[in-house]
């Protein structure tokens, strides 16, 4: 029997230029009822093509009004999102106005800085009482100062609405005064009266140029891609269609259209195709072919009536072929010897089983693979060298594969030797079928794994146990590859850092993603976003072992370890170490100042001032020592209590602050005694004496101020006022030349003058009293 490839396999062809068969071929093309039988085959394939055709056409106009209908919800999205976040704005300057009650100052400089976080808005105005006061920026905008929104012809009936309303409110489009075309936020500002009702201030006012807008969500990337679009809007009083914006003059043929709700208005984009809905040129192509395909059978139909005509030309030719056969199969017998030994000599075990299950061929290497003789191997059933515990599986698969269930097996399977040992291999079958089509059996290969699957097993003990590690580790992890490609991290890494499931989702999560998305919130502070992307990334492709502490915008401190891996790539630990910088912090606080003045306390004031001896050793400069204690603080005490006492003395401490330079030092010494340590004064003694005098000065005046203490206790809410005076002694000191507690009996002798003086006065400690 041929093997596939041989002579007895081939198409007998008739002799080529046989002029006689010839010419009876072309009189047989012409015979009427061929041509009938034709013609009847290309109608019946002209309809059935105008009908697929037509399914075809309806699918192709489905799915383009679908695409375009999601373009135009994302470009809806994004005007929806522009506009949004430019009139939120007006929230911000009306904060502004509430906070200033009534008034912003620096207003320019502020809008400015606000220009920057609004990309969408081109002007940002203030109209106290309607009428436009400050616009920024102004060059350009001369026009519009003094414009009166309410009695403007144009927007004076949307200012009035807003006013009324108190709601946000956007107006367009309109002819600009200060020129051009765009959409006003109008948001009406009120301020309580003096009798706690709400007063009308003004507008606060944005305004979005319609062409930025457009640029913004991307519309006339639209018509570059052909599709035209219209953006319109129902003007709220006359119900009329406005429309704001078109790529063409042309009105829309069956448009998608997506609504845009925004404040206190109605938008509409519309959207369709430049060329209208399908493919013109594509149906006529496909008419083209379908016609082509309906010759195409009509002419099929004619060969196929030829072909019965050939047919007792071919039974004359058998005879001419027999010999022709036998010589074939003397041919095939070689080829199955170079079979036998190609299959002698593979890797992999391969054999034959009969429609029973049994092998009826193998070769030398499953012989050796299952401990058989090949011998021993023929006649046995296939499963019999399945593991016993998947014997059953395997023979299910069998089946299924011999009743045309599955077309093909590839399986990772545990086989059993003839010594009872057991061993991993990869099947693939297929079914076998001979020359003529028949089937036959099914073939096999098996290729012996077991060394595979001993290093896959390991490879994932190992696995289990990394991720055990990294989700049991207290704190976030990352690992990235050599090609800065997310390998591993635990769920600490994703809420500790507060990254969303989105950068998770894709197959194949890259380092840059994250960088992206921190730089996108701000985590890397100001400057080009892409030039601080760049510059993380091409770290992270020259990794260095590091350690560093971050505080993330929210407040959350980080301590951030980074240790390169030996085949490249890098793992990062990060470590939330914000109650520990609490804490720190709060033991700081509590060291160096006092609980209840937030002043200095003796040991920071005790360090300021071995700094300020030393700077002014170095510089030359003097310094100065002032030592206060309160006058009459304890009938204060004995009359009103503690509580107005501490009062008293936070109340103190603020003014004390206010009378002094950053540089300078106030501290609580203790009770109602405070020292001010006075630095960097001059290199000239009298100047720098007067200038303690002029800050002792200044100190008692702001001192003697009335007192208006508010209590919190179960009196809360009554107000005591006290008048409070203050005696001070003043020390001069430069350098080193004497010791902190020298200079402080100075200043403590200086002050106990003032008081035998008959308090409230000043006295400067003399060197050589």
């Amino acid at each position: 029997m041929p093997t596939p490839g041989s002579s007895g396999n081939r198409r007998i062809l008739p002799p080529v230029g046989d002029h006689e068969n010839s010419f009876s071929a072309m009189l047989r093309l012409t015979n009427p009822r061929l041509l009938a039988a034709a013609c009847t085959v290309f109608l019946l394939a002209c309809a059935m093509a105008a009908g697929l055709i037509w399914q075809s056409e309806q699918r192709d106009v489905r799915e383009e009004r679908s695409r375009v209908t999601a373009q135009a919800k994302d470009h809806a999205h994004a005007l929806e999102t522009s506009i949004e976040r430019a009139l939120s704005a007006t929230f911000a300057m009306a904060a502004m106005v509430r906070q200033g009650s009534g008034r912003i100052s620096n207003f320019d400089a502020t809008a400015s800085q606000m220009l920057q976080f609004y990309p969408g808005v081109s002007e940002l105005a203030l109209a106290p009482a309607g009428v436009i006061r400050n616009v920024v920026p102004l060059p350009g905008n001369e026009r519009a100062i003094g414009l009166d929104l309410l009695h403007d012809p144009v927007q004076g009936r949307e200012a009035v609405i807003a006013r009324d309303t108190g709601r946000l409110t956007l107006a367009g489009p309109m002819a600009l005064v200060q020129g051009g075309t765009g959409v006003v936020g109008r948001l009406p500002v009120f301020l309580d009266d003096a009798q706690g009702k709400p007063r009308f201030w003004g507008f606060t006012n944005v305004v979005i140029r319609v062409p930025e807008l457009l640029a913004g969500a991307r519309l006339p990337q639209m018509v570059t891609q052909g599709i035209d679009y219209e953006l319109a809007r129902i003007n709220p009083y006359t119900g009329q269609k406005e429309i704001i914006a078109a790529s063409s003059s042309t009105p829309l043929v069956e448009p998608v259209q997506q609504d845009l709700k925004l404040a206190y208005d109605y938008w509409k984009l519309s959207v369709a195709p430049v060329r209208g809905w399908g493919d013109r040129p594509g149906l006529w192509l496909k008419t083209l072919l379908g016609l082509l395909f309906s010759l195409l059978l009509a002419y099929v139909a004619l060969l196929i009536g030829n072909l019965r005509v050939h047919r007792e030309e071919l039974e004359q030719k058998v005879t001419e072929r027999t010999q022709a056969l036998a010589n074939a199969n003397d041919e095939l017998a070689g080829r199955e010897a170079l079979f036998r030994q190609i299959l002698d000599t593979s890797s992999v075990a391969i054999f034959v089983v009969d429609l029973d299950g049994r092998i009826t061929q193998a070769n030398q290497r499953m012989a050796e693979m299952f401990g058989y003789s090949r011998d021993a191997l023929v006649g046995q059933e296939y499963v019999a060298l399945v593991h016993p515990a998947e014997r059953e599986l395997g023979r299910q698969r069998m089946l299924a594969l011999l009743s045309n269930a599955v077309p093909a097996v590839d399986v990772d399977r545990l086989y059993w030797r003839a010594d009872q040992t057991e061993f991993w291999g990869h099947l693939t079958g297929r079914r076998f079928y001979d020359a003529n089509g028949a089937e036959r059996g099914l073939i096999g290969v098996i290729a012996d794994i077991t060394a595979r699957k001993m290093a896959e097993e390991k490879l994932q003990r190992q696995n289990d146990m990394l991720n055990a590690i990294i989700e049991n580790f207290p704190g976030a992890v990352s690992v990235f590859d050599a090609d800065l490609n997310l390998a591993a991290c635990n769920g600490q890494f994703r809420q500790l850092l507060e990254l969303p499931d989105s950068l998770f989702d894709k197959p194949v999560v890259k380092f840059e993603d994250f960088i992206r998305f921190n730089a996108a919130r701000g985590e890397y502070g100001p400057g080009n976003r892409e030039q601080q992307i760049a510059a993380i990334v091409a770290r992270a492709r020259d990794f260095k072992p590091h350690k560093v502490e971050r505080v993330r915008a929210n407040g959350t401190a980080l301590e951030i370890r980074g240790m390169p891996l030996p085949g490249g790539g890098f793992v990062t630990i990060y470590i939330d170490i914000t109650e520990r910088k609490q804490m720190e912090d709060r033991v700081h606080q509590l060291a160096f100042y006092d609980t209840l003045t937030n002043l200095a306390n003796r040991r920071l004031l005790s360090d300021r001032m071995s700094q300020t001896m030393a700077a002014g050793k170095r510089s030359g400069l003097y310094g100065a020592v002032l030592f206060l204690d309160l006058d009459n603080f304890k009938p204060l005490n004995d009359l009103h209590g503690h509580e107005v006492g501490d009062l008293l003395l936070s109340e103190v401490a603020s003014r004390l602050k206010r009378c002094v330079r950053e540089i300078d030092t106030v501290a609580r010494f203790g009770g109602d005694e405070f020292v001010v340590m006075l630095c960097d004064l001059s290199p000239d003694e009298s100047e720098s004496t007067a200038l303690a005098m002029i800050v002792a000065g200044r100190i008692q005046a702001a001192l003697s101020a009335p007192y208006l203490l508010t209590r919190h206790d179960e009196k809360a809410g009554a107000t005591v006022e006290h008048h409070c005076t203050a005696s001070i002694g003043v020390a001069m000191f430069i350098g080193q030349e004497t010791s902190q507690d020298e200079i402080l009996k100075w200043a403590d002798t200086a002050m106990y003058q003032a008081k035998a003086a008959g308090r409230n006065s000043i006295r400067l400690h003399a060197p050589d009293a």
